[in-house]
């Protein structure tokens, strides 16, 4: 594995995690954001952008896990 595509991984994967544990109401933030813009705020709410990236933050820090692991 690149140190880079390592870098990426891990940074990518800590981002979701402070927005899946909604750390300075980041979530209400995504959520108002994209409410305002796209007009769907009825089925994105917070607590969808919350499980959305904290799904997206399991698989990616497993991925890098396991790439660490093979490598």
């Amino acid at each position: 594995m690149v140190w880079a595509e390592l870098g990426w991984r891990l940074m990518f994967g800590t981002a979701s995690l402070v927005v899946a544990f909604n750390y300075r109401d980041v979530a209400w933030r995504v959520h108002s954001f994209m409410a305002n813009t796209v007009g769907v705020s009825r089925f994105l709410t917070p607590a969808t952008v919350r499980a959305t990236f904290g799904f997206l933050a399991v698989v990616l820090l497993v991925e890098l896990a396991v790439g660490l692991a093979r490598s």
